[in-house]
């Protein structure tokens, strides 16, 4: 199978992941369920960039939207595992009110001070560490987080690592080749699918999980694919 075709079937399956994800209402009063209708709008939102980008040829901006994706797929299935425990903790982090007294605190406050200072609501610092959430999801979560997700944080934090080899494309005039963006894709794909899995669960009148755990795997195979297209090359 040529990478090019790859790469159009995986344009083809993220056209059926829209039609399988989209048009979830928002809930109310469910903080749950509310949570998860957010991470699965950004997902959404997230995938279809990845996938604009990479029509552009803008491959560092696709992955590092891929990274951010794989962000949304650890949070919520770290979340998922103990909702009782973890989601209040997760709210309350970014100051989101838990209860009435606590919403007729934070009004208090904002009417004091109605212009605070980012310092003062913007955390300095992530809920729970990323790693450390990997390693409780299990060896698969924590795998990507040591190959994809650490390759993936240099275009995101502007690192030098991949420099000479952007250069070299630049100076080229030479687009990323179409491994890069099946890879990219698919990348972006699989860790939509995680957050998508978990929202069939929550809602599985709205999200059928049959039709997720089918689209899984058949990312699962375009990656085979494209894994046995790179040994034979």
């Amino acid at each position: 199978m040529a990478t090019e075709n790859i790469y159009q079937r995986v344009i083809d399956l993220t056209d059926r992941i829209f039609q399988a994800t989209s048009g979830l209402e928002l809930p109310r009063g469910d903080q749950w369920q509310t949570v998860v209708t957010v991470f699965l709008t950004q997902a959404n939102e997230r995938l279809n960039s990845v996938r604009v980008l990479l029509e552009k040829n803008h491959w560092d901006s696709a992955v590092i939207l891929a990274r951010s994706l794989f962000e949304l797929a650890v949070n919520l299935a770290y979340i998922a595992k103990n909702t009782d425990i973890r989601l209040p903790q997760y709210l309350k982090h970014g100051g989101i009110p838990l209860t009435e007294d606590e919403a007729e605190q934070l009004l208090r406050e904002i009417e004091e001070n109605p212009q605070p200072a980012a310092r003062d609501i913007v955390p300095g610092q992530a809920w729970n560490p990323l790693k450390g959430m990997c390693a409780d999801l299990g060896p698969n979560w924590l795998k990507d987080y040591e190959t994809f997700y650490r390759y993936a944080s240099v275009p995101t934090h502007a690192g030098a690592f991949t420099l000479g080899s952007r250069y070299k494309r630049l100076l080229l005039q030479q687009p990323p080749p179409a491994r890069e963006r099946a890879t990219a894709l698919i990348t972006a794909s699989t860790h939509h699918l995680r957050v998508a899995e978990i929202t069939a669960k929550t809602f599985p009148e709205q999200i059928k999980l049959d039709k997720v755990m089918a689209l899984r795997g058949e990312c699962q195979q375009l990656g085979l694919a494209l894994l046995k297209q790179q040994a034979s090359a």
